[in-house]
C-alpha cells in the first residue's frame, strides 16, 4: 500500500528519498559529531544536515532546542562555524543506527562524557549494556544492506518493521521478530524450553506459539506480514 506524500512534498523531494547514494557523500563532508549519552546517540546539526539524515531515513528529530544546545555544548566547537545554537536541530540515533552510520559515512566522530570515543569502545559499551544488542544490530545491518529501511517495531510488539521505500512515502511491509540462536551449553541449560528465545526489550526470553500467534494477528490486522529472523550466535564477529 503506497502512502500519499505529505502536503508540500514535491516529486523532486520524493526522488531524493530514494537515492541514498547521493546523500552519503554529502553527509561525509559534514564531518558529523555524535554524543553518546543516556543510552542513545545525539547530534546537534543544522537544518540542512537534519534534512540529509531524514532523506537517508536514519535518526529522529527529538529533544527540542534545549537538547540541541546541550549536545552542542558537550561536543565543543561546532562544525557549522558561525551557526547560532538556536538554529541547531537535535537528532537522536538508536545504537544500531549509529554503528551502521559509522560504517556508511566517513569523517564521523563519537564523543562521550570523558571525551572522544572510538567506534570499538562504543560498540563494547552497547554490548555490555544490552546482551541482545549484537543480534539486534546484525538484523538491522542485514536488512538495511539489502535495501530495506528498518525502524522500531515496538508499536506492533515486534523488534523491527521494514519499509521498501522512505517511511514518509509508503507504509511498512514487514514486522520482524529477532530470534537469537543459542549454541553455548551454558545458555542452553539456562533456557526453560527448547525455544532459543526472543529478543524482547533488549532481554533474552522465551516465546510461546500463543505469543507468536497473538503478534501475528496484530500484524495481519494492520496489513503487515510477520517474519522471524534467526541470528546464529556463532556467526557474529563484527568488532
Amino acid at each position: 500500500m503506497r502512502k500519499t506524500p505529505a502536503r508540500g512534498t514535491s516529486k523532486q523531494d520524493a526522488s531524493q528519498y530514494l537515492a541514498s547514494e547521493r546523500v552519503l557523500p554529502v553527509l561525509s563532508a559534514c564531518r558529523l559529531k555524535v554524543y553518546f549519552g543516556s543510552g542513545a546517540l545525539w547530534l546537534a546539526v543544522s537544518q540542512s544536515e537534519a534534512k540529509l539524515l531524514q532523506n537517508y531515513a536514519i535518526g529522529n528529530s527529538e529533544g527540542g532546542p534545549a537538547t540541541a544546545v546541550k549536545t552542542s555544548l558537550t561536543l565543543g566547537p561546532s562544525q557549522q562555524g558561525s551557526l547560532q545554537q538556536s538554529e541547531l536541530t537535535s537528532v537522536r540515533l538508536s545504537p544500531e543506527e549509529g554503528i551502521f552510520l559509522a560504517h556508511a559515512v566517513e569523517n564521523i566522530q563519537f564523543f562521550a562524557n570523558t571525551g572522544p570515543c572510538s567506534l570499538e569502545s562504543l560498540w563494547h559499551s552497547f554490548v555490555h549494556g544490552n546482551e541482545g544488542f549484537v543480534h539486534s544490530y546484525v538484523a538491522y545491518h542485514h536488512f538495511r544492506s539489502k535495501g530495506w529501511i528498518p525502524r522500531s517495531g515496538l508499536q506492533y510488539g515486534t523488534d523491527l518493521v521494514l519499509y521498501k521505500q522512505h517511511p514518509s512515502l509508503v507504509h511498512s511491509t514487514l514486522c520482524i521478530l529477532i530470534m537469537p540462536v543459542i549454541f553455548s551449553k551454558e545458555d542452553a541449560e539456562q533456557s526453560t524450553t527448547s525455544n532459543p528465545g526472543l529478543l524482547v526489550d533488549g532481554q533474552y526470553g522465551n516465546l510461546s506459539w500463543h505469543d507468536v500467534e497473538g503478534i501475528n494477528r496484530l500484524c495481519v490486522r494492520v496489513a503487515e506480514h510477520m517474519v522471524e529472523r534467526w541470528v546464529p550466535e556463532a556467526t557474529i564477529n563484527l568488532m
